[in-house]
């Protein structure tokens, strides 16, 4: 049996489950958009389904610290973004940058919550906006789990004051330097004597 019909099994058994506890719960009204989190917490703290072995708790309680963009701004020279990874370590966290895209991944192996195990991965790819270069990637992590990632496009060295040229001068054809690989070709040896 391979491990893709064992996916599609489970994962087609989790479906027909949720879709059954959905049905079977309570009717949600005038929710408001899933990205407003405090929205939700003001409307329900806690909604026990029919289920008595099933609840579900406010997304503000489940989904704090686990990789939930608070702030981003992007354009073609800069890039910033703050993400709140507070549900891992610093030693969890990874920030790297390939084929144009910044990558924050935060996972740590099982850990026991209030409602059992929880393991945890994420994976973040931001495209690298086309004038910063890779090395201009930053990012930061405060003590309570803030991450920040910040890029931004070096600015071209212009300190505003013209300088001359020195021009200079050369007898015969200009070549360009090429290495040999017998460097005293061109030097006159020392005579014993």
């Amino acid at each position: 049996m391979s491990s893709t019909s064992a996916y599609n099994r489970t994962s087609s058994y989790n479906r027909t489950y949720e879709k059954r506890i959905i049905e079977q719960g309570p009717k949600i009204t005038s929710m408001g958009s899933p990205l407003h989190v405090s929205t939700i917490d003001k409307k329900m703290s806690k909604i026990s389904l029919q289920s008595p072995s099933v609840t579900l708790t406010s997304m503000n309680t489940s989904a704090a610290g686990t990789g939930l963009i608070t702030s981003h701004q992007q354009s073609e020279d800069s890039f910033y973004v703050q993400m709140d990874l507070s549900q891992f370590r610093p030693e969890d966290l990874k920030v790297s940058v390939a084929n144009s895209h910044i990558i924050v991944e935060a996972r740590h192996g099982e850990r026991e919550d209030e409602f059992g195990l929880v393991e945890r991965l994420l994976i973040r790819k931001f495209p690298l906006p086309s004038n910063v270069p890779a090395d201009a990637v930053t990012s930061n992590l405060t003590a309570d789990g803030q991450l920040s990632v910040t890029a931004t496009a070096p600015r071209p060295k212009d300190d505003g004051l013209a300088r001359t040229i020195p021009i200079k001068m050369v007898s015969g054809v200009i070549k360009p330097e090429a290495k040999t690989s017998n460097s005293t070709t061109n030097k006159q040896l020392p005579t014993e004597g």
